[in-house]
């Protein structure tokens, strides 16, 4: 199957700005693959002590994170070199030509991203899930009554259904990406963590914590700006390719 691959290509944008804005483009999506940092009302589900065994399980998580996402982006830029879809599948399953995968590799795949999309969602929403029920539930009757259990399915239900609406709606699911890593994910994930930790804790402010904390907020406030920059960039330059619920998602 791999006679029918595309010729692979290596090769950088030739131009420094368009190098530089793609390398940032690249950090602002890596930093979603590190989402987790940002719920961290997870650990009162935890029986104490719960900080050590939220770093055990952040290690367990980012192992996993490191063999699976990065050796993923490493194959399939081996693979396809440059022309490598943000979803690899899509370079697997081309829109012309047949599957450069067996048919059995390629619905294991399939399955197994919807079994992560599902675990996903299903951590995320929580907090959106939360915020409805405090007004629509009533503290009088029952978790599991009919006046509460209706008005909790309905909403959970036209949530659902209006984010799998806007994500069927505007399929460019990299350039996305980058925009929700980049004004989402690192401000969140770098830069908010040591500001309120340099607040809560009060090091002093010639200590080595301090400084570094100071350093990181920097560094990671001036990646995000260059990374949302980079991402409108790339949809800017996308744009005329984007058509409503189309089949083919822009990478």
């Amino acid at each position: 199957m791999m006679s029918n691959a595309p010729v692979k290509d290596y090769s950088l944008s030739p131009s420094k700005s368009g190098k530089m804005y793609d390398a940032f483009l690249s950090i602002s999506i890596l930093a979603t693959v590190f989402g987790n940092g940002i719920l961290p009302e997870i650990q009162a589900t935890l029986a104490p002590p719960a900080a050590g065994k939220m770093v055990k399980a952040l290690v367990l998580c980012y192992t996993v994170v490191f063999f699976t996402f990065y050796l993923s982006a490493i194959s399939g830029y081996w693979a396809f070199g440059n022309k490598v879809q943000s979803n690899a599948l899509q370079s697997l399953m081309p829109d012309s030509g047949p599957s450069l995968a067996p048919t059995w590799l390629l619905g294991l795949a399939v399955v197994l991203v919807l079994l992560q999309l599902l675990a996903i969602a299903l951590v995320y929403s929580q907090v959106a899930y939360e915020i409805m029920e405090k007004g629509s539930a009533d503290a009088g009757h029952g978790r599991f009554s009919w006046r509460n259990l209706a008005p909790r399915v309905a909403l959970r239900t036209l949530y659902v259904a209006a984010c799998a609406f806007v994500a069927a709606a505007l399929p460019f699911f990299g350039d996305i990406v980058g925009v929700v890593g980049a004004l989402g994910f690192i401000p969140l994930d770098f830069v908010l963590p040591v500001v309120m930790y340099n607040m809560a804790l009060a090091p002093p402010k010639r200590s080595a914590v301090y400084v570094i904390n100071v350093a990181i907020m920097a560094l990671f406030t001036g990646v995000g700006i260059i990374g949302a920059i980079a991402s409108v960039r790339k949809l800017v330059l996308d744009a005329g390719q984007f058509k409503l619920f189309s089949d083919h998602v822009i990478s």
